[in-house]
C-alpha cells in the first residue's frame, strides 16, 4: 500500500500545477496508441473501484492523453477521486472550478479547496491564502489569508514557505496584519552579516531547518515509466473503494469476510464463488511490457 502511494504520489507531484498553465512537465496531449493504451488500463481500473485511478483518468480527460480532451468529463472524476479520499483530486476540481471555462464556478471552487485544506492539504491552503490576500476572485480578507498561508506554511509546502519569506522580507508587505503567518516565520529568519554575504549591506534570510523531511530517489525518465509501475501495483491491490452493508474496513465486502454476520452466509459464500475476481484478465502489450489486469 505504502509503495502504490509513493508511486502515485510521485506522478501527481508532477502534475501539480497543470491546471494552472502549460508548462515542460504537463501531462501531454496524445493520441498515439500506446496512450491510448494507457487510457484504457486505468479506464477499466476505475471499474474496479481505484480511487487513484479514478484520479490518473481525470488526469487524462483533463489534457486529452489517450482521449479527447474533456473538461465535464475531468470534472466528474476528479470529483470522484476526491469523494473517495483523493485530496489532490479534490484540490484539481476546485481549480477547475476556478478557471475560466463553461465549469466556472468561484464558490464550489472555494468550497472544495477549504474541504481539502481542513483535511491537511497544504497546497490547497497555499492557494486559498493567495487568493484572499490579492482578493478579485473572492473578496480581500487579510484574516483568511493569513489563516491559510500560516496553516500551508505550518505543513511544511515549499511554495508557501518561500511566499510567506518574500511577503515578510519586503518592504511593501513587511507591515500587513499577516501575524500567525509571520510569527511562524519570523522563528526561522537568521541575519546575514556582511561578513556571510560579501557586500556591504546587512541582510535577513529565512534557514529552513535541514532534515526534516525524508527523500526518495526514484529514477523514472517519462510518465509511462510511472505509469506501468502505478499499474502493477493496482493490479495486485483489493480496490480501495469497495464497501459493503457490515464492513468497515476499506476494500473489504461481508462477501470477503466469512465472520462479517452469521446472516445470509450462504448467498456471501456463493456471491464469492461465482466473482469474477482474478478470473478475467486483460493484457496490455506497451513496447514489449505486458500488463495483466486481473
Amino acid at each position: 500500500m505504502k509503495q502504490n502511494t509513493i508511486i502515485f504520489s510521485l506522478i501527481l507531484s508532477f502534475l501539480a500545477f497543470a491546471p494552472f498553465k502549460s508548462q515542460a512537465n504537463q501531462l501531454p496531449e496524445c493520441n498515439t496508441s500506446e496512450c491510448i493504451e494507457y487510457f484504457k488500463a486505468y479506464r477499466i481500473l476505475t471499474k474496479r473501484g481505484h480511487s487513484s485511478a479514478m484520479a490518473m483518468l481525470a488526469e487524462f480527460y483533463y489534457t486529452g492523453y489517450g482521449t479527447d480532451k474533456d473538461l465535464d468529463m475531468a470534472l466528474k472524476w476528479y470529483r470522484r477521486a476526491g469523494k473517495y479520499g483523493v485530496l489532490d483530486a479534490k484540490y484539481k476540481a476546485g481549480v477547475l472550478y476556478l478557471q475560466d471555462t463553461p465549469l466556472k464556478d468561484v464558490d464550489e471552487g472555494v468550497e472544495f479547496l477549504k474541504y481539502a485544506s481542513k483535511m491537511g492539504h497544504s497546497q490547497s491552503s497555499y492557494l486559498l491564502g493567495k487568493m484572499y490576500l490579492g482578493g478579485g476572485m473572492v473578496e480581500q480578507d487579510l484574516a483568511l489569508a493569513d489563516q491559510y498561508l500560516a496553516r500551508a506554511y505550518e505543513e511544511k509546502n515549499l511554495a508557501a514557505r518561500n511566499y510567506g519569506q518574500v511577503l515578510y522580507l519586503h518592504e511593501s508587505t513587511k507591515d500587513l496584519p499577516l501575524n500567525n503567518l509571520y510569527a511562524l516565520i519570523s522563528k526561522d529568519v537568521v541575519t546575514l552579516t556582511p561578513e556571510k554575504t560579501g557586500s556591504n549591506e546587512q541582510t535577513a534570510a529565512i534557514i529552513f531547518p535541514q532534515g526534516e523531511m525524508e527523500t526518495i530517489d526514484v529514477q523514472m525518465d517519462t510518465f509511462e515509466d510511472m505509469f506501468g509501475s502505478h499499474i502493477t501495483q493496482l493490479n495486485h491491490m483489493i480496490p480501495d473503494t469497495s464497501k459493503g452493508t457490515g464492513s468497515n474496513i476499506a476494500g473489504q465486502t461481508c462477501a470477503k469476510m466469512w465472520g462479517c454476520s452469521s446472516e445470509g452466509d450462504g448467498q456471501r459464500i456463493q456471491d464469492v464463488m461465482l466473482s469474477d475476481w482474478g478470473l478475467e484478465t486483460l493484457q496490455f502489450r506497451l513496447e514489449g511490457s505486458i500488463f495483466i489486469i486481473k
